[in-house]
């Protein structure tokens, strides 16, 4: 864990990569930067946005967890994207960590006055996602704390989502019925993000297993959103086998959550591939 900022990627392949992308002629909704980890801690964030902007007029958003907006080089970056998305899933102290397992030095009221400053600065969309777990932040103590915390970001929209994919912690579950109709009693305006996904993921014109081993890594899939990602290239029948081959080389690991099989890259090997 850190805080420090660094060029944890050179930004002229992250640019030409998206580039790349844009020119494939696939529809594109937006330009969504996000990462395998917090992405607001790449120092070169600014540089990376700017490039893109050059040869992309479409909308742009931001996927953070919005530990980093009280460093004002950060704020100036973000700036330059149509949505930016932070999560505020927590309304006190206790809950942030438990939550979230931040870095010790970090405090919840240093994060929310970062997005309170750069909400008085940035004329475009917050969209705050708000993430529910059970016997965590579900109570209404909780929820009312959450929301005195989101007063002075000025949220365009609150997405309120649940652990719908296995977690990294066993004893994570989503809220109960009742919860989460609590939940809609003191955010009113909130969006309903906690049922399955629906619709398939894009699809890149590349290989179609190495395709699904990427999402993997930071996106357990269900059964059926594996097999149909396959099947789209190779036929339903093929992809079962495929899938099976794919588990049994070790590359991807099956977890049963909520009565649901899930696919996902195992833990401590976020390459995917054999040793």
């Amino acid at each position: 864990m850190q805080t420090k900022r660094l060029a944890l990627y050179d930004a002229a392949e992250v640019i030409a990569d998206v580039k790349k992308a844009v020119d494939s002629g696939n529809e594109i909704d937006y330009v969504t930067f996000m990462g395998d980890g917090e992405p607001t801690l790449a120092s070169n964030l600014g540089e990376m946005v700017e490039g893109v902007r050059r040869f992309w007029g479409g909308r742009m958003a931001l996927i953070t967890n919005g530990s980093m907006f009280r460093l004002p080089e950060v704020r100036m970056a973000a700036t330059h994207f149509d949505v930016i998305s932070p999560t505020v899933s927590a309304g006190d102290e206790r809950t942030f960590h438990q939550l979230h397992r931040p870095l010790g030095s970090l405090r919840l009221d240093d994060v929310l006055e970062g997005l309170r400053l750069f909400r008085a600065e940035y004329r475009g969309q917050i969209w705050v996602e708000l993430m529910l777990v059970h016997g965590v932040n579900d109570s209404l103590p909780a929820l009312l704390n959450i929301r005195k915390a989101m007063k002075g970001i000025g949220a365009d929209r609150v997405y309120v989502n649940a652990p719908i994919r296995p977690p990294a912690e066993s004893w994570v579950r989503p809220p109960t019925k009742e919860a989460l109709r609590q939940v809609f009693d003191i955010f009113p305006e909130a969006i309903n993000m906690t049922g399955p996904e629906e619709g398939p993921f894009i699809r890149n014109e590349g290989e179609r297993e190495a395709e699904l081993i990427e999402i993997a890594k930071n996106h357990p899939l269900r059964e059926d959103q594996a097999l149909g990602l396959l099947a789209f290239a190779m036929g339903e029948e093929y992809a079962r086998e495929c899938l099976q081959r794919i588990v049994s080389a070790g590359r991807l690991e099956v977890k049963d959550y909520s009565g649901t099989k899930f696919y996902r890259v195992p833990l401590g090997r976020k390459d995917g591939h054999d040793e």
